[in-house]
């Protein structure tokens, strides 16, 4: 069964923090996950130098445009059935270009024609929401001035930035399986950390409203991960961790918590 993930998500949305947990997740042995490795197809290197970072709680560089790594592709097993997701780690600049320029490159449209879910990421310490003119400073509240001084990408609410890519995709594939990921989790309210859902209700209302009304054509899944367990600057306590994997937090749209990230793609796919 070959089965194909699409990773999307702004610039700083956590996808490279991601793809390095679960590239140590399927490789380490200590802790059993529900899928593991078969085969890697890509740029390894790439792969261990970002892992390596990860495990030493260092921050890791952005992907910028022209750095990408297309074809990150890797076959995981449940122990029946054997699933190719394919990880491609474009910028979160290739995202944002298509919500201002109006454009897409035709391989990236056949990227996401050719997956079978996808996977979003944000991160919830770049949620931003609208601004009233009153809120401005004085010297941008004239017309001309905001609109001079806007950068969509930036100013935007960031639901509406998500809900026009959906907008397109869905003018593409009639359907989407998608997969919500908000990064940075150890960073909500400690109350608020088991309610993933109700987090995408209250602050991101716009957004869980399209998905609601389009749920005939969006099979929607949501998470809170927090792929290193907690700040960058807390890393004397985060490599105090004797086994690594177990710093990663996952809750689900259940309220069930995990250290295993290839439950988010087990989940996905077999939704699918």
């Amino acid at each position: 069964m070959n089965k194909k993930l699409f990773i999307m998500g702004a610039p700083n949305a956590g996808k490279s923090t991601f793809l390095a947990a679960l590239w140590y997740s399927v490789n380490q042995k200590s802790v059993q996950t529900k899928l593991t490795l078969s085969k890697m197809r890509g740029d390894l290197n790439y792969l261990y130098t970002i892992e390596k970072k990860w495990l030493q709680v260092e921050r890791l560089e952005r992907t910028a445009i022209g750095q990408e790594k297309e074809k990150l592709s890797i076959l995981l097993s449940d122990g029946c059935d054997e699933m190719e997701i394919e990880f491609p780690d474009l910028s979160g600049e290739t995202f944002q270009n298509i919500y201002e320029e109006r454009e897409m490159s035709i391989e990236l449209k056949q990227k996401i024609l050719d997956a079978d879910s996808i996977l979003y990421f944000i991160n919830v310490e770049d949620v931003h929401g609208p601004e009233f003119i009153s809120e401005l400073p004085s010297q941008f509240r004239k017309g001309e001035e905001i609109i001079k001084a806007r950068v969509p990408s930036k100013d935007d609410p960031t639901q509406v930035q998500i809900v026009d890519l959906l907008q397109v995709i869905l003018e593409m594939k009639k359907s989407i399986h998608l997969g919500i990921v908000f990064s940075a989790w150890d960073l909500i309210d400690t109350d608020k950390q088991s309610d993933v859902v109700t987090y995408l209700k209250k602050d991101l209302n716009m957004l869980w409203q399209y998905l609601q009304s389009n749920k005939y054509k969006i099979n929607m899944r949501v998470w809170g991960v927090s792929a290193i367990g907690g700040k960058i600057e807390e890393e004397d306590r985060l490599l105090d961790f004797a086994e690594p994997i177990e710093r990663i937090k996952i809750v689900n749209d259940r309220g069930e918590t995990s250290n295993d990230l290839t439950s988010i793609i087990s989940e996905l796919s077999g939704d699918i």
